[in-house]
């Protein structure tokens, strides 16, 4: 069956490649180049127009499981599955209401820290050196003026009630959406953001069991 995949800020496929999933086929909705002051509903509905399937699975990973959450307001969804991500404004750290008050995430040269990889490894939990190559692809590979974008509708994100067909699959040793903000379905035991990375066997364990094979 075809599972709809979205990755997190302005990354490509890359970060589910080390997932283990057996008869699914994985369809990847990499990143659109945002348009000028394009809202992040908007933004959904351009996303969702390029789903084919009826009723469809979707796994969202960090920033691409807010964007799940707002396709799934637009078109019926089978199944959504959050990794690393929040369902809705409250689980999202305090310093992200902060900006919404004051912005200093507009005033920071947010670009040079996105491509700095020693503040993204800290940051993401890039613990080895293959980890960090395949976080310095995903760095690599992110759209111009993509992440700005997406903090922005990250920060400012009006969704205050989470779906009701969402499974939460969370690392209590995240760092960037800390496990304390969120109530996650299933926990891994020293993940970071990058589990879906990291520990490919365990999520890719609990992905087998939530995705409905039917």
């Amino acid at each position: 069956m075809k599972v709809y995949f979205i990755s997190g800020l302005g990354a490509d496929e890359t970060a589910f490649s080390k997932l283990s999933l057996p008869g699914i086929e994985k369809v990847h909705l990499n990143w659109l180049v945002p348009e000028k002051k394009e809202s992040i509903e908007a933004y959904a509905g351009r996303m969702a127009a390029r789903i084919t399937e009826p009723g469809p699975v979707i796994v969202g990973l960090s920033f691409g499981g807010m964007m799940a959450i707002e396709i799934a307001k637009l078109i019926p969804v089978k199944k959504l599955i959050l990794l690393s991500s929040a369902k809705h404004r409250k689980e999202l750290p305090s310093y992200f209401s902060v900006c919404r008050y004051i912005p200093l995430h507009r005033w920071l040269p947010l670009n040079k820290m996105a491509s700095n990889r020693r503040i993204m490894n800290l940051v993401l939990g890039a613990r080895t050196r293959e980890q960090r190559e395949r976080l310095k692809k995903v760095i690599d590979n992110t759209i111009e003026g993509f992440n700005e974008w997406a903090i922005d509708q990250v920060i400012n994100w009006k969704n205050t009630e989470p779906p009701a067909n969402a499974s939460h699959i969370h690392g209590d040793a995240d760092r960037l959406l800390p496990l304390r903000y969120v109530r996650a379905d299933y926990i891994i035991k020293n993940g970071g953001h990058l589990m879906v990375v990291n520990q490919a066997k365990e999520v890719s364990a609990l992905l087998q069991k939530l995705i409905p094979l039917y």
